[in-house]
């Protein structure tokens, strides 16, 4: 039997690592009550489908003034009087009937030109070796009046980034040494459950102390966005990884058919 791939699921499976757990958000499943709860403790927060991909249905609820909620989808805002009348608006207009969402602390990221930043960060292995290693490393940076990088205006290499954030004190050195570690470890104890897995994308933000934190695992990661760097070192790693599956699929297809003919 396959385990489900959602959101919650892997944070679950994660959060059984004692040292990812200092890097993973709180998240819960998302009910009223756990809103109320997140809302109380954090002020503000992200609801997402536990299944999805691009921001699709991704959500910010914060709260404001006077008991009042505010909902920011995209660039649009909408403030309901009350977290009872937030809910009921989520029901309505962004939770879809039958799937699982997940309510998560917002991590207060780091910013280019004010807009939130986070490092997607690929780690691979090849067919026949367990070994993980990590082929890429790039920050993304979202558009004007997002909250999330899925709507990116800009794509950098993460020395670049960092120097043009309001973390431009953190030494690029070391941070890529911490993103590396905590992909490789992920990749590790996500390969457990998903021992088909060859490739990961996590989606890491950092904030202006330094901390980094994993907003989520992508099982099936965009490949694709590596390709406008202008240098194409990283993508074509990637790509080479990613061919070797293709090959090592191949051979094992080849040997098969093989010993169903000798029969």
């Amino acid at each position: 039997m396959k385990n489900p791939r959602g959101k919650f699921t892997m944070y679950n499976i994660m959060k059984e690592d004692p040292y990812l757990v200092p890097h993973l958000p709180n998240t819960d499943q998302l009910t009223e009550k756990a809103l109320s709860r997140y809302l109380d403790k954090y002020g503000i927060v992200i609801v997402k489908p536990c299944r999805g991909a691009k921001g699709k249905g991704v959500v910010q609820v914060r709260c404001v003034d006077d008991g009042r909620v505010e909902i920011q989808s995209g660039r649009s805002k909408l403030e309901l009087e009350s977290r009872e009348a937030a809910y009921a608006h989520l029901k309505e207009h962004h939770i879809i009937e039958r799937k699982k969402y997940i309510v998560q602390e917002r991590i207060d990221l780091s910013t280019v030109e004010g807009n939130p930043v986070d490092v997607r960060v690929v780690v691979q292995r090849r067919m026949r070796f367990f070994r993980w290693e990590v082929t890429g490393i790039l920050v993304k940076v979202s558009a004007d009046g997002y909250f999330v990088t899925n709507h990116a205006t800009a794509v950098m290499h993460l020395e670049d980034a960092l120097r043009a954030s309001s973390a431009a004190f953190l030494d690029p050195v070391v941070v890529q040494k911490g993103l590396s570690a905590i992909a490789r470890r992920t990749a590790r104890k996500l390969q457990a459950p998903y021992p088909q897995l060859r490739c990961i994308g996590l989606d890491i933000g950092f904030t202006n102390k330094g901390e980094l934190f994993i907003i989520e695992a992508n099982l099936d990661p965009d490949l694709e966005m590596f390709k406008p760097l202008q240098d194409k070192s990283m993508y074509n790693k990637i790509m080479k990884f990613k061919k070797g599956w293709r090959c090592s699929l191949l051979h094992k297809l080849t040997v098969f058919l093989k010993k169903i003919i000798k029969r």
